[in-house]
């Protein structure tokens, strides 16, 4: 559910983290595991996956994609 409102920058961060050995825990194989470093491209549901491999080393990206929906909202809403 996290991975289907993050940003694709977001998303590319995970994957930068992630060790080949991260993602063929979410079903890569160890092509295509290097392949999607290469190219910071996820889907939705390995992300998610991703997400739970990773546990705490995901959580400064995932606060920092909060913070920045947050001052969007913030942004849009003001009166200013």
């Amino acid at each position: 559910m996290v991975c289907e409102f993050l940003p694709v920058e977001y998303k590319k961060r995970l994957l930068e983290i992630a060790t080949i050995d991260n993602l063929i825990a979410v079903g890569y194989t160890k092509k295509s595991a290097y392949q999607a470093k290469e190219k910071g491209i996820i889907s939705d549901e390995r992300c998610e996956k991703l997400v739970r491999v990773l546990g705490y080393r995901a959580k400064p990206v995932l606060i920092d994609a909060l913070q920045d929906f947050a001052r969007q909202l913030n942004y849009s809403i003001s009166p200013y």
